[in-house]
């Protein structure tokens, strides 16, 4: 395995790697800002599968190389799709997959279940509630305040740190366009909080998550996510396992 990017998301799967907390799976390197093309080119031929923990500039580079590669990349800056119409148009016809795990959030087994039955009637919503600081919101803020509202595209777009979750639930989902996005500014909140609200005629869920957030990141990223990419690539070493969106181009969205 290698991990691109040093930060807090790459910083802790790199680490629960080297401490063999993912059963199968061994780190070659880490790849950082300063790494050279021949660095990277030398990631991608040695390594199974790659995390990317680098932000949206970096995935929207190396996804296609990686793919291209014939390898699996496991994707954290996922709102690199908000830029593509179709979000297979970045894996560039390659043989290799993206691998989207499901961060922040859970419950994406069911979504897609649900979304598999029929999406002309369904609607999802999602709400986020962060700090202030984690959204970019400066100044004396007495009461949370919506921010946003909009398609989880819109808040990829506008908020390309914290919109992960939105754009997984997605991808997962009924797409981009279609997933209501509500974020909030809470000055009072000590730990990222997302609801999920599923309706169709299959069902209706609420699914209520309250993370930790990872000391690290100036709290744009819970705690949770670094050891979802760890799921995922247990998951992937075993060949089997919930909680991942695929992206491929032989394929559409779908879940495993």
């Amino acid at each position: 395995m290698a991990v691109i990017g040093a930060g807090a998301i790459g910083g802790a799967v790199a680490e629960s790697l080297v401490d063999g907390a993912v059963p199968g799976a061994r780190l070659i390197t880490v790849l950082r800002s300063s790494s050279t093309q021949d660095e990277v080119a030398a990631a991608i031929e040695a390594a199974d599968v790659l995390v990317e923990a680098a932000g949206v500039e970096v995935a929207e580079e190396l996804i296609p190389r990686i793919t291209r590669a014939g390898k699996d990349v496991i994707v954290c800056s996922c709102g690199v799709f908000a830029r593509h119409d179709n979000p297979r148009d970045i894996v560039a016809g390659g043989a290799g997959r993206v691998l989207v795990p499901a961060g922040a959030v859970g419950g994406l087994d069911v979504l897609a279940a649900a979304a598999r039955a029929g999406t002309d009637e369904a609607a999802l919503r999602h709400f986020t509630i962060k700090s202030p600081a984690a959204l970019g919101v400066h100044g004396p803020l007495g009461t949370p305040r919506e921010v946003f509202r909009g398609s989880a595209r819109e808040a990829a777009l506008e908020f390309p740190r914290t919109s992960n979750a939105s754009v997984a639930l997605a991808l997962a989902t009924i797409g981009l366009d279609r997933v209501e996005v509500i974020v909030v500014a809470d000055p009072e909140v000590e730990r990222t909080r997302h609801v999920v609200e599923w309706e169709s005629p299959v069902g209706r869920y609420d699914m209520r998550f309250e993370n930790a957030m990872d000391p690290d990141s100036g709290g744009r990223t819970s705690a949770i996510t670094a050891w979802s990419v760890a799921e995922v690539l247990s998951a992937v070493a075993a060949g089997a396992g919930p909680g991942v969106v695929v992206v491929s181009a032989a394929r559409p969205v779908e879940t495993t």
